[in-house]
């Protein structure tokens, strides 16, 4: 008998460790699509922000459903939970694709094609190389499209990994062709570019490379022959004009921040690397000059961050201003293309929001959803309420048949009633 209890014990044990592990299973399978399906809604924010801001509404019913997976994931009702994410993955299937085909497939085929013609006539090689290889990741995104959409209708996080790696390949093509666009540029033209790249630095408020910034050949030249000494002497009388300025604005009321740190930058600069940088300057100069770009651009990576992304939007700046076109004719006209709209593109392909998030507006306007809608809570209440006015009606036929009955016993005659009429 004991040994039949310990088998039995036994036996409860086992099976209640295997119910907890399918629920750990459970549990870790739901949390791990959840975090997941976070990174394809936050992936596919910014695609809708950039470039289809009227899917706002698309998106939201996207996140409202992975928002309610999450409140039933903490509540425990892991199989809701997961079903909310399979409901979200079906609708955002939908929005990868529409995306996918009609912004970064089309887009990506229009900056190649666009770009070609110039870099083909520059006849640089290295321009024709960043083309072919911009051509290839274009292919490549168009195959990861086909992969997605021949899979089974019913895999939709499979379909969102393809179109999510489809739209990457996209983004390195575009990239390709403008760093393709850079490079076939002339030396003139790149002299022009890096000029608006350490202007458009300069405003941010770095100091490397400013004293050439808009110069002409001639001043150009005398920056590269000038003495550390007699720059030391200009900057030193132009930190007192700085402080004089200061002090009167400040004896006025009002302070002007941004000049006092600028003075305060450039006193607190250590001699040791302000000599530094005057010679690097010096150095990066000569190299513009001579046209050895990829001489200046290891010095200038070194004070510079985000040195790609920085450059081809100083080009798409410099072109899209028109200030660098130097052809006759047609060919004018066919050069000065309208390179400002690529910006959008060139933003969105480091992750760039060049908006207001759209899922960060929308978020404050979901809500937790129960897993019974009120629709159905209506339904079956007017159910109860229809079925207990039934109950109602039944037991008062039966009373009321039971009265009839009692009636007509009433009426009948008595036995003792029918013998008096007989012996009558």
């Amino acid at each position: 008998m004991r040994i039949r209890t310990f088998f039995s014990l036994l036996v409860f044990l086992f099976c209640f460790s295997v119910i907890n592990s399918f629920a750990a299973v459970d549990q870790t399978f739901v949390e791990r699509i959840l975090k997941e399906n976070r990174e394809f809604v936050d992936f596919i924010d910014t695609c809708v922000t950039n470039f289809a801001p009227d899917k706002k509404n698309d998106l939201f019913n996207i996140y409202q459903k992975h928002f309610n997976a999450e409140v039933a994931f903490l509540q425990g009702e892991y199989q809701r939970a997961f079903n909310n994410i399979y409901d979200s993955q079906k609708d955002m299937v939908t929005l990868y694709e529409f995306i996918l085909t009609e912004y970064y497939l089309e887009d990506s085929k229009n900056i190649l094609d666009g770009n070609a013609p110039n870099i083909i006539r520059s006849k640089n090689v290295s321009a024709k190389q960043y083309l072919t290889l911009g051509y290839r990741d274009r292919t490549l995104a168009r195959t990861y499209y086909t992969v997605g959409e021949a899979s089974h209708p019913k895999l939709y996080s499979y379909k969102i990994y393809k179109y999510r790696d489809a739209i990457n390949m996209a983004r390195r093509a575009k990239r390709y062709g403008f760093i393709s666009l850079y490079t076939g540029q002339t030396g003139k033209v790149k002299l022009t570019i890096y000029n608006q790249l350490f202007k458009s630095e300069n405003e941010k408020g770095s100091i490397f490379f400013k004293r050439f910034v808009d110069k002409n050949e001639k001043d150009y030249i005398q920056e590269i022959n000038k003495i550390y000494e007699k720059y030391e002497e200009e900057t030193a009388q132009a930190e007192k004009a700085d402080n004089k300025k200061t002090d009167i604005t400040a004896s006025e009321g009002t302070k002007e921040e941004k000049s006092k740190d600028t003075t305060e930058t450039v006193v607190f600069e250590k001699k040791m690397e302000r000599e530094v940088r005057f010679r690097k300057e010096q150095r990066v100069a000569q190299y513009i000059l001579n046209e050895e770009f990829d001489k200046a651009e290891a010095i200038i990576r070194t004070y510079v961050e985000d040195y790609n992304y920085k450059l081809i939007m100083a080009t798409l700046i410099t072109l899209g201003s028109g200030e660098s076109h130097t052809a006759e004719g047609d060919a004018k006209k066919a050069d000065k293309n309208d390179y400002k709209k690529y910006i959008r593109d060139h933003n969105d392909n480091y992750n760039i929001l060049n908006d207001k998030s759209i899922l960060e507006s929308v978020i404050g306007d979901v809500k937790v959803v129960d897993s019974v809608k009120k629709e159905d809570r209506k339904l079956k209440d007017d159910e109860k309420i229809e079925g207990g006015s039934k109950k109602i009606s039944e037991a008062e036929m039966k009373k009321i048949e039971e009265e009839n009955k009692t009636d007509v016993n009433a009426k009948k005659p008595s036995d003792a009633d029918t013998k008096k009429n007989e012996n009558k």
